[in-house]
């Protein structure tokens, strides 16, 4: 993996970290399980686009 792969895939991941924190912080505020589904959604998104992301970097 090149430096750019590795920094995209860590970028990304950062960012999912940042929203799974909002999801438990949401989590603890309401008490409610299903108020952080979205985030955590949001979160899987977000690592499965920073490795396609990553892969189409390293292919350039």
């Amino acid at each position: 993996m090149d430096n750019l792969q590795v920094a995209t895939v860590v970028l990304h991941g950062l960012v999912a970290v940042v929203v799974a924190g909002l999801a438990v912080s949401n989590y603890t505020e309401t008490g409610d399980p299903l108020s952080a589904v979205p985030f955590l959604i949001i979160a899987v998104l977000l690592v499965g686009l920073g490795v396609t992301v990553g892969r189409v970097v390293s292919r350039r």
